[in-house]
């Protein structure tokens, strides 16, 4: 007999913004000259808005073992592993940073992010890539839009409606 247990995936996103700590022993705006200081204090702090979240729909085993769902963060595509999808379409994340025009931001993503489900049953979300380029900038329109995914690894016992949070962090460079 086969035994199907019934996923359903997504993680809620919770974000912090963190702004870089000042030193007063390395103060480089102390001895700027006005047009430096402007530039290297931003007038608008940066805020970060979780617009669609990650969402790995809902998926059965089809064996014994583990079974993966990976999220493309480009295209928003999914495979599966180990899994078949029975419902539902998945969703890459979406968040958009606002803040000054032109400047250039540092946004860290988690390696893994652990899920729960309401019965004690764990996943996790591993491999979270985003469309962000390796220097990434505040637009003119001062917003910064990118999408992520990752791949969701669960056991064949763990079944249920999964929940977690991923931390994003971002600061002005």
């Amino acid at each position: 007999m086969t035994k199907i247990a019934m996923i359903r995936v997504f993680a809620i996103l919770a974000l912090l913004a963190l702004p870089l700590p000042a030193f007063a022993q390395d103060c480089q705006l102390c001895n700027a000259r006005p047009a430096e200081a402007a530039q290297a204090q931003p007038a608008r702090p940066l805020k970060i808005d979780i617009e669609t979240a990650l969402d790995f729909s809902t998926a059965a085993h089809t064996d014994v073992g583990q079974g993966n769902i990976t999220v493309d963060p480009l295209t928003g595509q999914r495979r599966f592993s180990g899994l078949v999808g029975v419902g539902g379409s998945a969703l890459r994340g979406m968040v958009t940073i606002t803040g000054e025009p032109f400047r250039r931001v540092r946004i860290d993503l988690p390696a893994t992010i652990r899920l729960n489900a309401t019965m004690g049953a764990k996943a996790d979300v591993t491999d979270i890539r985003s469309t962000l380029g390796p220097d990434p900038m505040i637009g003119a329109n001062g917003q910064l839009i990118f999408w992520f995914g990752g791949k969701l690894s669960v056991l064949d016992d763990a079944a249920g409606e999964f929940h977690g949070r991923i931390q994003i962090s971002a600061d002005y460079q």
